[in-house]
């Protein structure tokens, strides 16, 4: 079995707690969980901020004030746009 083959259950299984505690749709105001290739950049071309200190290589914690946040990181490419807010706190970046 090659590696290419292995990498997409790889994937699954390091974002599966991530997807679980983020189930629940975005709250306007709080952290949101972005995932997708380029999830840092897509947050700053939606014009957000990265919440805390770690990165995952297909997800990132991030904020803006804007209320259309969660629509305009799914027009700059995210592939899902969760609440953050629970894993932000287990990540020590809320409160």
């Amino acid at each position: 079995m090659s590696v290419v083959a292995v990498l997409p259950a790889l994937a699954g299984l390091a974002l599966a707690p991530a997807l679980v505690l983020g189930a629940a749709p975005p709250r306007e105001g709080a952290p949101v969980l972005v995932i997708g290739p380029g999830a840092a950049a897509v947050v700053a071309a939606a014009g957000g901020q990265l919440v805390g200190l770690s990165r995952a290589p297909l997800a990132v914690l991030a904020a803006a004030e804007a209320p259309d946040f969660a629509a305009r990181l799914r027009a700059a490419g995210a592939w899902s746009v969760r609440d953050g807010e629970r894993l932000a706190v287990l990540c020590g970046a809320g409160s």
